[in-house]
């Protein structure tokens, strides 16, 4: 019976253990979404005069910024990017004023992130 009581403690302390770790799991998940929530809130990417841009980088994947299927090959992702960026560079719209070139160097960084993100999610 000894052998038997061993096995059966080991069973419910295992079972505490697992209990245990689902718990913690779930109290990181409510804490993270907490983190998160602080995050959000103090962002304010409403569409304003000041703020043009409609859509926060946050909610657009590095495929849709790009303009390309999520499968494409690594010649399609260069050559979007090479298009966005001749489109968007800030030299290029240098002459017609300070806020559109504001714009521009953000639609830019926003086009450098997923293009970086492409290459290290696809490894080219």
């Amino acid at each position: 019976m000894t052998h038997l009581g061993l096995v059966f403690g080991l069973i419910f302390a295992f079972a505490k253990f697992i209990v245990f770790a689902l718990g913690a799991l779930i109290i990181l998940g409510i804490v993270m979404q907490m983190i998160s929530g602080e995050k959000n809130a103090g962002n304010t990417d409403q569409k304003t005069a000041e703020d043009p841009i409609a859509e926060s980088p946050a909610n657009r994947r590095w495929f849709e910024v790009l303009g390309v299927n999520e499968f494409a090959s690594p010649d399609e992702i260069k050559r979007a990017y090479r298009d966005l960026i001749r489109q968007y560079h800030p030299d290029k719209v240098g002459a017609m004023g300070e806020k559109i070139r504001e714009l521009a160097m953000r639609e830019t960084q926003i086009i450098n992130a997923a293009f970086l993100e492409a290459r290290l999610n696809r490894r080219f």
